[in-house]
């Protein structure tokens, strides 16, 4: 089972938590969870059976969360929760539901129109420990051309329960649209603890939450 991915989005006035895990090859599903003030508002479910034809690599896996985890962050960006669920057609709050993902993608991009905004891309599930020097490498695109969005602006802030934010790193994104650069995360500290990494530009923004281990 892989470590999955959770992130707060906030959208209008209401924060989105968005929660996807690896159900494991014993069910081969991949879910996400929207929760908003402590209450389920909707949940997608995708399968992964095709790729245990043979040895399944966790980066596959873990590509195909990370697809399905920020499909649903354009949704909420995008406005599809701005309506009460009841209210929605009932083609659009089943789109993603066990179909595959591109297919998936593909009719809610039909249905709601392309809207090619800025998202955030990591290639290795980050993975940040206290007093350490963290090594940071994301990307900006655009979510439909994959165009890279050169000059974004990168913040990284720590995060806690406990203490007011603090902001760890700034910079900008390369002509390639790539960002690298070294976090000092402090020592241990009581509460819960994250780095938020936030990037905009005219194109749009994005965010991505990570948990800071021990």
């Amino acid at each position: 089972m892989i470590t999955g991915f959770n992130t707060d989005v906030r959208h209008g006035n209401r924060v989105f938590h968005i929660q996807t895990e690896d159900k494991g090859l014993g069910n081969p599903k991949i879910d996400t969870l929207i929760d908003v003030g402590g209450e389920i508002l909707d949940n997608y479910r995708s399968s992964y059976e095709d790729l245990l034809v043979g040895p399944v690599p966790e980066a596959v896996i873990q590509s195909r969360m990370d697809d399905q985890h920020r499909a649903v962050i354009r949704d909420i960006k995008n406005g599809k929760y701005d309506t009460t669920p009841g209210e929605a057609e009932g083609a659009e709050s089943q789109i993603f539901n066990d179909r595959p993902l591109d297919q998936a993608i593909l009719e809610y991009l039909q249905q709601e129109g392309e809207v090619d905004t800025l998202e955030l891309v990591v290639d290795e599930a980050m993975k940040p420990t206290f007093g350490t020097l963290f090594p940071l490498k994301l990307r900006a695109r655009l979510c439909i051309s994959q165009d890279p969005v050169a000059g974004a602006e990168i913040t990284v802030r720590l995060i806690s329960s406990l203490k007011k934010a603090s902001t760890l790193l700034t910079g900008k994104t390369d002509p390639e649209g790539t960002f690298q650069g070294h976090v000092e995360v402090p020592p241990s500290q009581p509460g819960h603890c994250a780095l938020l990494v936030g990037c905009s530009s005219d194109a749009g923004s994005d965010e991505m939450r990570v948990l800071i281990t021990a």
